[in-house]
């Protein structure tokens, strides 16, 4: 029999890989390391199809926060559901759709929870006006984990991904993991290099983020990815907060926003992957766990295939005409000492689930020796 120790075992070993480096800093060069994903091909080997159980094919409709053509998307097909199919020997089947095929990624949390789908990949900063702040943390928060891998190990070391199921518990919904991503950047068709630059700021952002440019005087703006370019085109917003260089290339952001802001304002945000509760309460366990174990590879194989496109992206773009701006290092410090403040002060305002979160991510940081 299969049961639940793989996962916890699986967690545990990648955590403490990610654990392994001098105050518990950990980069991409990890990956290159392939403890990773030697641990989770070494899971993945266990769920094999002679180890299920005979039942009936099972038939899921998912759609993604993405587009088809995005390499989230790509991955989550590839390397979650297609992997899930063959090693349930079929018994599971998934229908991905791309964003909007099936409802508007706004109103994702209401679908999943009533089963318009089974399960769908979410944003959680999207949907704070129903869950509180505790949303936005579960999405990534500007000056807090400076890298995937230190997401990561705050899902499933520190224990976070507890608190997210929780979350999203009395929305129908089974978190099931975060899907990791790689940064999500910030362009502008101004250098951006001081916080004074952001005064009067037309960015495209939202969440806590949106809170931070404004505490330095940009007026936020929330739309949708398929409004960027035209918005920027068209001088709506001056700046945008979307992906990594690799996704902003494709999206051909590089044609009307000619300045690129380091370092990451989100260097480790994620999406999740959100199920359907009564949908889960079917699942038979084996198949709960290879779900489990296929997500997290999935995420790793994210963030790996992500960074090797940003690198030819950063030269492609700068051929392009693009200028990088450099924000100094003592002066990003004092910007994500005052965000670090702003997402505080969740604590103060919901007493619940935030300020837990909160006081989870405060431990977590001293460990990290920040």
């Amino acid at each position: 029999m299969i049961n639940g120790t793989i996962t916890n075992k699986l967690a545990r070993k990648i955590s403490n890989a990610c654990k392994g480096r001098n105050s518990g800093e950990v980069d991409m060069s990890f990956l290159n390391k392939g403890a990773v994903i030697g641990a989770i091909s070494a899971a993945l080997a266990v769920l094999s199809p002679h180890a299920a159980l005979s039942e009936a094919d099972i038939t899921w409709r998912i759609q993604s926060n993405l587009s088809s053509e995005d390499p989230g998307y790509q991955i989550l097909e590839t390397h979650f559901l297609n992997r899930v199919e063959e090693m349930s020997g079929g018994r599971i089947e998934f229908q991905l759709q791309p964003v909007g095929a099936l409802f508007p990624i706004a109103e994702g949390l209401d679908a999943v929870g009533a089963g318009l789908v089974e399960a769908a990949t979410l944003v959680g900063g999207y949907y704070v006006g129903k869950l509180g702040p505790i949303a936005a943390i579960e999405s990534g928060l500007p000056g807090a984990e400076h890298t995937p891998l230190e997401r990561y190990n705050f899902f499933y070391g520190a224990g976070f991904i507890d608190l997210a199921r929780e979350a999203y518990a009395p929305h129908n919904i089974h978190y099931l993991a975060p899907y990791l991503s790689a940064s999500w950047d910030i362009m502008s068709n101004k250098p951006l290099r001081s916080a004074a630059d952001f005064d009067g700021l037309k960015i495209r952002t939202f969440g806590i983020e949106a809170e931070w440019y404004k505490s330095m005087g940009a007026a936020p703006v929330f739309m949708g990815g398929g409004e960027i370019y035209t918005a920027m085109s068209t001088g709506v917003i001056d700046a945008l907060r979307w992906g990594g260089p690799s996704v902003n290339l494709d999206r051909s952001f590089h044609e009307v926003a000619k300045y690129y802001v380091q370092p990451s304002p989100m260097p480790a945000p994620n999406n999740f992957i959100a199920i359907n509760q009564a949908a889960w309460d079917t699942l038979p366990n084996d198949i709960k766990l290879m779900m489990e174990t296929a997500a997290a590879a999935a995420s790793f194989e994210y963030i790996a295939r992500t960074e090797v496109a940003n690198a030819a992206a950063r030269k492609a773009m700068t051929e392009a005409g693009v200028e990088f701006t450099q924000i100094p290092a003592d002066e990003w410090a004092e910007m994500e000492t005052v965000v670090r403040g702003l997402w505080r002060a969740y604590a103060e305002t919901d007493p619940g689930l935030a300020a837990r979160g909160v006081e989870m991510m405060n431990n977590y940081l001293v460990s990290l020796g920040r």
